[in-house]
């Protein structure tokens, strides 16, 4: 098949967005779709995804995309899948979901996470390989929540997958996961990469339970009868392991790429429902950073900013474009309003499910547009906290996510941070970065490196204004002293 008749097809679940990306073999997208699948908070602290709506949101973006670039699906070589990690599906042995899936911001288990931190930390450090803290965020303290809590959904699951995982279940049948999603549930051992027995015991799930592990570039299997009729996708079509988010983005935006010798030191920005930053090389705590709500904060004003149904969980009524445009006639410092975004607790610097959202200096005179430019500069300075904290000097961001497509929010970090911003031609990395497994995976490309090396195009530099940088000090300086004030009350807050 000629090359410029033949195309990549990514799949990207995300924690509020699932997203198809066609891309050709130069690695340009051609068609995208996207939906935004109901996320539900049943308490305060909770945040769950019915598993059939990531399904139901890939049929439909999955169409739309073929549809809408016109490319017939004989002429799809491959799919790659990117998800959101630490999300738990359970699936009964037919792989029906047999419940709501827990996302990585929900804290409900935080009992839990606090036992295992307590009473296993050498465990814990012996087979993950890091400190003895176990938070919220992976999987391991969600899954004895569910023991303790729901013994009877344990009983009855037959294998608890992750949601890209869960997604080429229905795509081929085959059930598997792959290294990346694997380690990030806090179950798997770093010395064998397998799951560890221990921590399955400790957690109380059996270890037949879980999917088996294969390497992101493989074949997983091939999309069934039944998935292209609904998808529109050629039956046969091969379909790669796939990756975790942070994964496939770090490879779609080229971030563990090699650098010339004095370069500064690159790191990657991900805005999305959270964002994150990582220098490439490793997810260690020195090198890898993450808030809990930065584009989640954005979507959550802009519900509340629009109509009654936008805020029970629809289509808001004012785009975010909107919000953020009117922010921009705001000046720096939002005219005296801090905003602190731990919406869902908190990542990092450090972990703290107990943290909650803070909006200080409200008054008669502040209007939305002063309250967006608050959120845009609160989200700002927890990145910057984040980056000041990692325990490397970073020179330079490669920034990608739906965020990024924002000039203005951009121009907003880079003077809070005081970094350059380089923006490359596809800022879905994710989706690029499953794009590439697939690639290697079918035999297009040897490497990932490769691949990414070739297709990753850095279009646009983002430097931060000194002008507006020199007055962002003063501003996050008042964000970090109400950080410091409010924080000693975020646990009495915390058992309402």
């Amino acid at each position: 098949m000629a090359e410029d008749r033949a195309y990549l097809l990514a799949i990207d679940v995300g924690t509020t967005t699932t997203r198809c990306v066609l891309f050709d073999l130069q690695g340009r997208p051609v068609g995208e779709a996207y939906r935004e699948p109901p996320v539900r908070y049943p308490r305060p602290g909770w945040a769950e995804v019915a598993p059939e709506d990531w399904w139901t949101a890939t049929v439909d973006v999955v169409h739309e995309a073929l549809e809408g670039a016109h490319v017939p699906c004989e002429q799809i070589l491959g799919v790659g899948l990117c998800g959101l990690k630490h999300a738990i599906v359970p699936v009964d042995a037919g792989g029906a979901p047999l419940g709501y899936a827990m996302l990585w911001m929900d804290q409900r288990c935080r009992a839990q996470a606090e036992w295992m931190t307590r009473e296993h930390g050498a465990l814990i450090e012996a087979a993950l390989g890091r400190g003895p803290v176990m938070s919220t965020t992976p999987s391991a303290p969600r899954l004895r929540w569910i023991a303790e809590n729901e013994p009877l959904l344990l009983r009855q699951t037959a294998t608890f997958l992750l949601p890209k995982d869960f997604v080429r279940l229905r795509l081929t049948g085959t059930i598997a996961t792959d290294p990346s999603d694997a380690g990030g549930t806090g179950l798997c051992d770093r010395r064998s990469g397998s799951w560890s027995r221990p921590l399955l015991a400790l957690v109380g799930v059996a270890p037949g339970k879980m999917p088996p592990i294969r390497a992101s570039t493989s074949v997983a299997g091939s999309v069934t009868q039944q998935a292209a009729r609904l998808t529109g996708l050629a039956p046969g079509t091969p379909v790669v392991i796939g990756g975790g988010d942070v994964s496939c983005t770090l490879i779609g935006a080229d971030a563990r790429a090699p650098l010339a010798p004095g370069a500064p030191i690159r790191a990657c920005l991900y805005l999305g429902t959270a964002a994150w930053i990582s220098t490439g090389r490793t997810l260690s705590a020195g090198a890898f950073g993450a808030t809990a709500t930065t584009g989640a904060a954005l979507k959550w004003l802009s519900a509340l900013c629009g109509s009654a149904s936008a805020a029970a969980g629809g289509e808001p009524s004012l785009p975010y474009s909107g919000l953020v445009e009117q922010a921009s006639g705001v000046p720096v410092g939002s005219n005296g309003l801090t905003f602190l975004p731990h919406l869902m607790g908190e990542r990092g610097p450090t972990a703290d499910p107990c943290a909650v959202g803070v909006l200080y200096g409200l008054s008669l005179a502040h209007g939305r547009a002063e309250i967006a430019r608050a959120v845009l500069e609160g989200c700002a300075c927890q990145l910057r906290r984040i980056i000041e904290a990692l325990e490397v000097t970073v020179g330079e961001l490669v920034t990608v996510g739906g965020g990024a497509k924002s000039r203005r929010w951009l121009q907003i970090i880079a003077d809070v941070i005081g970094l350059p911003l380089l923006v490359p031609r596809v800022v879905e990395a994710g989706a690029l970065g499953a794009a590439i497994l697939a690639a290697v995976g079918i035999g297009l490309y040897p490497s990932e490196g490769q691949a990414a090396g070739e297709w990753v195009r850095i279009v646009r530099r983002v430097e931060p204004d000194a002008t507006a940088h020199a007055a962002y000090e003063e501003v996050h300086a008042a964000f970090l002293e109400l950080e410091a004030r409010v924080a000693p009350m975020y646990t009495r807050e915390g058992k309402r």
